[in-house]
Parts: C-alpha cells; structure tokens; sequence
C-alpha cells in the first residue's frame, strides 16, 4: 500500500509559559480527494510523556474498516515531545458512520470516536505556476478552496519521485527559493487544501479532517546564474 505521509519539526515550546494540560491523543480523519479519486486522510497528535521508538494508533469503522498506522519517533517526534503526522491515500475510501481511533500511551489505552459525512468532500485547488521557474527559485499560487483554512504546498521532482521542499500556509500563494533543482530533471507542484489549520506546530486537529490535490503542470527549470 502506498502511503502518504508529512512530518514536521516543532522548535519548542515558549520558556515560561503555561496553560492546561493537552490531551495525549487528538485525532481525526477525513475525505481526500486525490488525482485518482476520492480515499482518505488523517491527522495526528500525540502527547506521550515518556518517549518510545514508535507508537502504534488504530483506525477501525463501518463496514469492517480497519488500519494500523505506526509512528517512527525519528520522523514523528518534535523537539517538544510531542508527536504528529498527516496521511492521506486514495485506497482506503470512507463511507459515512462512525470511526474509531485509539492508541496506547504511557500505559493508557485512549481512543476518539468521531462522525464522519463521506460526502463533505473539498474541491482541489487551481494550481497556477509562477513565471520563469529556475534552479533555485520557483513561485506558485492558486484559487481558494471553500471549506479550506490552508495548504500544503510540496515542489516535487517526478524525475526522481521525491519531495524537493514543502510548507505550511494559510495564504494563497508561496515561493521556493534557496533551491539547487537540475534543469534535466521534471518537476510539479502539489497543493493540498486542508480543512483545518496545518501551518500551526503542531496543527489543528478539527471533528473531520478533509484534504484535496490540485497541481501544476509539470515543468523544467531555467539555469539560475
């Protein structure tokens, strides 16, 4: 099964501060609308105090749904201590009821029980490249999505099927720069309309988390001087 996944790094939490303790698992997951069709997403938080090397959490729902996903400490874990991912796939379609997330966390066995509509679907935004792409800098903006509060914005070499740079926004639009691409090489940009507010560290975690694709053409890049 191919998997999706986004990790991020949190630079720590403000000295002095202090509010009420977090809950130790926030999650939630949604629709994704895909190149390929419609499948799922999720997202992620985990506040373990003590720090294993991964941490298992399970999705179960109607009409025998059923996922594991497990979290690498290496790739998941900030600074802070707290954990997150982001998922999405077109493989795994929901149908509408309830879903089921749970995990064991310091000893305790916790767990979400969330409602999800499989038709609230977000529609994927208008993709539109910046002029004269180059090595190092390539510019990219796109229509608003309704039901969208923001985007992840991922440039992506598909000469080498991997991820060259990525970012978090609320805004409508986001420049690549201090970049070293191969002018030989294909690249595209990826925006995913998120609805909830991803750009935070970590990021928001609403009722339904519903994602979308929208794309760029694929392009070459210009020698940079």
């Amino acid at each position: 099964m191919k998997r999706h996944l986004l990790t991020a790094v949190v630079l720590g939490l403000l000295a002095g501060c202090s509010s009420a303790p977090q809950p130790k698992l926030q999650a939630a997951i949604g629709t994704y609308s895909g190149a390929g069709g419609v499948g799922r997403s999720y997202i992620l938080v985990l506040r373990p105090q003590q720090q294993p090397n991964s941490l298992t959490v399970n999705i179960s729902g109607p009409g025998g749904y059923s996922e594991s996903l497990t979290l690498q400490s290496a790739e998941s874990r900030t600074p802070s201590g707290t954990w997150w991912q982001l998922g999405w796939g077109e493989n795994r379609p929901l149908v509408s009821g309830t879903y089921t997330i749970s995990t064991t966390i310091d000893g305790e066995t916790l767990q979400v029980a969330l409602d999800i509509d499989a038709s609230r679907v977000l529609s994927p935004p208008a993709v539109t490249l910046g002029p004269d792409p180059t090595t190092k800098t390539v510019a990219v903006s796109w229509g608003g999505v309704s039901g969208a509060s923001s985007y992840l914005v991922r440039l992506v070499n598909r000469s080498t099927q991997t991820v060259v740079a990525r970012s978090r926004v609320t805004g409508l639009g986001f420049t690549f720069d201090n970049l070293g691409l191969n002018p030989a090489d294909t690249y595209q940009v990826e925006v995913y309309a998120a609805s909830s507010n991803i750009s935070t560290d970590p990021p928001l975690v609403p009722a339904q988390f519903n994602l979308a694709l929208g794309q760029s053409q694929p392009f070459t890049v210009r020698q940079a001087p």
